[in-house]
């Protein structure tokens, strides 16, 4: 790419994926280092023999059709990922500073929390590793890894009324391993509700927000996650929930097994790599199409998953994960963005990045007003 540069051949895409990159390293003190200094020497020494060449037809460059560029192979050290928007190349770095679910639990004093069911609210980041409550024979417990476990006491009796309340900020993810062995990913600003036991007929829970299920086997206790007036059923299989009420839509991406969703009079059942997409405000709300599976679980890798979604999308889930509030001036952007970013970047790296596809922000405490530089 490098060579395509300096030879002035490179594609508008490339053009600015490479002046994007050197932009970002020279706002940031601390992005060059021993391991990528010999990359962005070779990259300055580009940018100054297509100056001395004083290309002029650069805008008459047709775009490369979308496609993955292998940036590791020449940059690895750099730790990039790519995102590709509407012709144009996005890059972001993974973030060496303080990681954004502290620096968002400072800022705003968020953090992830369980309401017991008698009403006790226990504060999860702060709280050490070890046995953290009990209620009517159950053993709640925090892993040194974050886990929340639960357990049932060999010489008590559990009820199965006891419901409990887990919720996340924005910018933090929490797991939990449920009384039935059960392991669940909860996303950032989304809850979970579920018994302390789950009884001998079945295992109901109710989500809101976005969350990543690993159900334990018991063909004897089916599994149901309510979401609003959809619901879905399993047995023991592994599948992502996305029902954030701002999307709309909700999706349930199935990886491995058999579920049925069902909402209203209607009902479908999703094999692995399909997804059930229901939309009350569509003629066809409940049906199923192939799914990217790695893009919709991309977020329990700390990633970012983008594929032909629009500006508005793409600013829900970065709303969601900084805590911010998104407004508009003047017309939105009808842009299309694909590809990954790490959920680790800094907040003004992200908008750098999306500013080069032709809006701006504007950044007052936290809210951003997106504004059309077109």
């Amino acid at each position: 790419m490098l060579n395509r540069y300096r030879s002035g051949i490179a594609t508008r895409e490339e053009i600015s994926f490479l002046e994007a990159w050197f932009d970002l390293a020279d706002s940031e003190d601390d992005f060059i280092t021993a391991e990528n200094e010999a990359g962005f020497d070779s990259l300055k020494a580009a940018m100054k023999d297509r100056i001395d060449m004083r290309i002029a037809n650069a805008d008459n460059l047709q775009p490369a059709l979308y496609r993955r560029i292998p940036v590791r192979r020449w940059v690895a050290a750099a730790a990039m990922i790519v995102l590709v928007g509407a012709g144009t190349l996005f890059l972001a770095r993974k973030s060496f500073h303080q990681p954004a679910q502290q620096r968002l639990a400072s800022r705003n004093n968020r953090v992830p929390t369980l309401r017991l069911a008698n009403g006790t609210v226990i504060t999860l980041d702060s709280t050490a590793a070890g046995k953290i409550a009990s209620q009517n024979g159950v053993i709640i417990s925090k892993e040194k890894d974050g886990t929340l476990v639960y357990s049932s006491a060999p010489t008590e009796k559990s009820n199965a009324d006891q419901e409990n309340v887990l919720s996340t900020p924005a910018g933090m993810k929490f797991k939990i391993i449920l009384p039935d062995g059960s392991r669940v990913w909860l996303n950032a600003v989304s809850t979970l509700k579920y018994p302390a036991a789950f009884g001998n007929t079945g295992r109901v829970v109710e989500l809101e927000g976005e969350a990543y299920f690993d159900v334990a086997q018991d063909p004897d206790r089916p599994f149901i996650v309510k979401s609003g007036a959809r619901s879905v059923h399993v047995l023991g299989t592994i599948f992502n929930i996305n029902a954030y009420p701002e999307e709309g839509v909700s999706k349930t991406t199935l990886i491995q097994g058999s579920v049925k969703v069902v909402y209203n009079s209607g009902s479908v059942v999703v094999h692995p790599g399909q997804q059930a997409i229901c939309d009350p405000n569509s003629n066809n709300y409940l049906h199923t199409v192939n799914a990217d599976t790695e893009k919709e679980t991309a977020w329990t890798n700390n990633m970012f998953s983008f594929k032909n979604d629009s500006l508005q999308s793409v600013l829900r889930d970065v709303a969601r994960w900084y805590n911010v509030v998104i407004k508009y001036s003047g017309h939105i952007p009808d842009e299309r963005f694909s590809g990954e970013i790490s959920r680790n970047s800094q907040l003004k790296d992200v908008l750098k990045i999306l500013e080069i596809n032709g809006v701006t922000f504007e950044i007052k405490e936290n809210v951003i007003t997106v504004i059309n530089k077109n």
